[in-house]
């Protein structure tokens, strides 16, 4: 079987995670590692070499890989978020298959244009959700039926990464994506959100009211200030109600015996997993059976979308403080 050929673009923290995860996949020939900081690819790519005995090329452009021998198959965008179109652009043009981290792009212009690019030119687009690889994510979407309340809490100690974006952006978006996602993508009628830039020129902090077309609710809670971290997810039914915690790796779920008037609460935690692994091997697997991705650029506009309505509610709400 052809290995699929794939280049890193960005190989910060998280790109070279990426690279190390790729490193491990029989199915993948790491070719090519890209970062604007030669040195700090050449680093990875020769700790690369010493582990697992491969030899990725290393470039300060991007554009380097078009010129490439054997060329690719495939990239893996791990860059700022202000970079997105400019580099996604480029590959979906070269009919590249793209794994790109959240957010698609800084805009919601140049995120519809890269999706709609990809639809047009039929090439594979997924876009980093990784919470939906989560083992109590995934037995929370295989319970929920019909939520009638969601709230999300994600709280984060201040890192100096992802400073380009806002906390919407950089955390919020991933509970969106969730909760749309269970709620089978209603429209949306009432967006209310406040927030605060504290380190950085973005709101570091924001809570978001959304009301949707069937009048139920979502209360969304995201903080990269925090002193604690907090990774909860929490789903009310008619009757049950859902707990998921990907930081303790834990679901609950509570019951409510009416004609006992008492609660009946099941909890399971899952042993480590690799979220980022299995979002990867999905990415791969997919090129390689020729299968649509798992969350595919259309798919994840919704959440982009709610997103952007978020930030405006909270940038409308900011300038009336002024």
């Amino acid at each position: 079987m052809r290995k699929i050929k794939v280049a890193v673009i960005g190989i910060g923290h998280l790109g070279k995670v990426h690279a190390e995860k790729l490193a491990n996949f029989s199915e993948v020939e790491l070719k090519a590692l890209v970062d604007i900081d030669l040195n700090k690819a050449k680093e990875v790519a020769n700790y690369l070499k010493i582990k697992y005995q491969i030899e990725p090329e290393v470039f300060s452009d991007f554009r380097s890989l078009l010129l490439l021998k054997n060329n690719i198959d495939a990239v893996v965008i791990a860059t700022p978020t202000v970079t997105h179109y400019e580099i996604a652009k480029e590959f979906l043009f070269q009919r590249k298959a793209i794994f790109l981290e959240k957010p698609i792009a800084h805009s919601w212009e140049h995120s519809v244009e890269l999706v709609e690019l990809s639809e047009k030119m039929k090439v594979p687009l997924q876009v980093g959700y990784i919470e939906r690889f989560q083992e109590p994510v995934k037995l929370l979407i295989k319970k929920v039926q019909n939520p009638l309340f969601i709230e999300a809490h994600r709280l984060s100690s201040f890192v100096e990464r992802n400073l380009d974006v806002d906390v919407v952006l950089d955390l919020m978006i991933h509970d969106l994506d969730l909760a749309l996602y269970l709620k089978k993508y209603p429209r949306i009628k009432m967006v209310h959100a406040v927030g605060a830039p504290l380190f950085s020129d973005h709101p570091d902090i924001v809570n978001a009211r959304i009301v949707f077309e069937d009048e139920t609710t979502a209360n969304f809670t995201a903080s990269r200030v925090s002193l604690k971290k907090e990774r909860r997810f929490r789903v009310f039914e008619k009757g049950i109600y859902y707990v998921v915690d990907t930081l303790e790796k834990s679901f609950l779920e509570i019951k409510v015996n009416f004609q006992k008037k008492e609660f009946i609460s099941f909890k399971k935690e899952f042993p480590d997993s690799d979220p980022l692994k299995e979002e990867l091997e999905s990415f791969v697997k997919s090129l390689i059976n020729k299968e649509k991705v798992k969350i595919p650029g259309r798919e994840a506009l919704e959440a982009l979308r709610l997103a952007f309505l978020i930030k405006s509610s909270v940038e409308e709400n900011l300038r009336k403080l002024k």
